[in-house]
């Protein structure tokens, strides 16, 4: 009796941990970053692209030579209209492949990948350098920081929109 309980009691608050986890916004990223590195990820609430620190947060990356699929969970209750990618501060960091991204809300999702990725994010002409036939971004010579992706108008807007009323 006590293993019976013991074992429901585990499956529903494992249950519970998937519903709330259901709720939060995520974005999940495929690239190749060979070195480790970490991604500050920008968001903001209220449809503008007035990204600020108080709402952003980092990912840790660590360095792989192959793809690999980047978690990115956004704080509780952020529902974010518009998202800006920065990718790496490591001055080590060679090219960057970004072949993927999708956004998960709700058990709802859009993707986009390959050259679709850029009709919702446009690189930061300042810092960036887009190979289009590989794919590859780069930082621009003597930039500390590492290629930025920030939406492209409101394709990004309107999908996120999408998502947060999808049923």
């Amino acid at each position: 009796m006590y293993k019976a309980i013991l074992v429901f009691s585990l499956c529903f608050f494992a249950s519970c941990m998937r519903d709330n986890d259901s709720q939060l916004y995520r974005m999940n990223i495929d690239v190749v970053m060979k070195q480790n590195d970490s991604i500050q990820v920008f968001y903001t609430n209220d449809g503008t692209i007035n990204f600020n620190e108080g709402a952003s947060f980092w990912v840790k990356v660590k360095g792989k030579d192959k793809n690999q699929k980047i978690d990115i969970r956004f704080p509780k209750n952020a529902l974010p209209t518009q998202v800006r990618l920065d990718l790496g501060r490591n001055p080590k960091q060679g090219e960057i492949i970004f072949n993927k991204f999708e956004f998960v809300y709700k058990n709802h999702k859009f993707e986009a990948k390959g050259k679709d990725i850029y009709k919702y994010f446009r690189i930061d002409q300042s810092n960036t350098v887009l190979d289009e036939k590989s794919g590859a971004l780069t930082r621009k010579a003597q930039q500390p920081n590492g290629p930025s992706l920030y939406p492209n108008g409101y394709y990004l807007a309107v999908k996120l929109e999408e998502l947060k009323f999808k049923k």
